[in-house]
């Protein structure tokens, strides 16, 4: 787990070829590391005023907030396995290969991701942070969180509706400026916000969230990023008797228009396992 400023982290990184970098280091693979981009959760600024208009643009948005605190809360009870496979390639589509695979077994505690048994190719790693190239970590319940949040306080707009998976779903989709991003980008030690457009598919007779999507084109230049998108998908998972949305599949891509080249990883979540304990109590009649 990553922290910065006492906040539960939102951890994307991506190797960065930027000029005026640090050396590289050695990671726990073994080889050089090279300069690398974290973008950080940094707490999200709240205004009052788009509060209150959130809040009065209808009974529809406080219904997806209130369907997903729960799904949020819900979280708290799982342990999964995550698989992180790995690939980079060109922008054009060709020469494109697997560079390895990172597995884990994940749980969501005190509103944060705790990552265990951490492996990359089946050898041991300390964390996802010291294995060289892109990585990110807060899939499992960091965005959600936060994507509550923005939904609370960014003007939210509708985009379309939608089928995904068979689920009858509506798109909505709200910018944040680079002022107001929870993203912090380090390059090298230096930090930049990064602004981005997030469309949530939430499904629309739960009002549940079945798939979260974040694109950044607007990276600072220096950084020779071109573009960042990142996407969760969630879908129904059957445990003791019941029937659970959690995370289920992800995408994170880091694009280089000026050297043709991108890098992406492909997430799934799997074997989930729902822990806490359950009493009984019973009162016998007195004979």
């Amino acid at each position: 787990m990553v922290f910065r400023a006492g906040f539960s982290a939102l951890v994307l990184c991506a190797v960065v070829s930027a000029a005026n970098t640090r050396p590289a280091e050695k990671s726990d693979s073994g080889s050089d590391s090279r300069t690398v981009a974290a973008i950080v959760d940094v707490p999200v600024p709240v205004n009052p005023a788009l509060a209150g208009a959130n809040a009065n643009a209808g009974d529809l948005l406080d219904r997806i907030r209130a369907a997903n605190e729960q799904l949020y809360n819900d979280l708290e009870s799982f342990v999964c396995n995550e698989q992180m496979t790995r690939y980079k390639g060109s922008l054009s589509g060709d020469k494109a290969h697997q560079i390895d695979t990172l597995t884990a077994r994940v749980s969501f505690e005190n509103g944060t991701e705790r990552y265990t048994n951490i492996r990359q190719n089946k050898q041991p790693r300390r964390s996802i942070a010291g294995v060289a190239g892109a990585w990110s970590e807060g899939e499992f319940g960091t965005l959600l969180r936060q994507t509550q949040m923005l939904l609370m306080t960014r003007p939210v707009t509708f985009v379309r509706g939608s089928n995904l998976d068979s689920t009858r779903a509506e798109v909505y989709a709200f910018e944040v400026s680079e002022q107001d991003s929870p993203w912090d980008l380090d390059v090298g030690g230096e930090h930049y916000r990064v602004p981005f457009r997030t469309q949530v598919s939430v499904a629309a007779d739960s009002g549940q969230i079945i798939e979260i999507e974040r694109v950044s084109t607007d990276v600072a230049p220096e950084t020779h990023i071109s573009e960042m998108r990142w996407s969760v998908s969630l879908a129904p998972v059957d445990l003791n008797g019941r029937t659970w949305l959690l995370p289920k599949s992800g995408e994170y891509e880091v694009q280089y228009e000026e050297s043709g080249r991108r890098e992406w990883n492909l997430l799934s979540f799997s074997d989930y396992h729902r822990y806490g304990s359950e009493v009984a109590v019973r009162f016998d009649e007195v004979k």
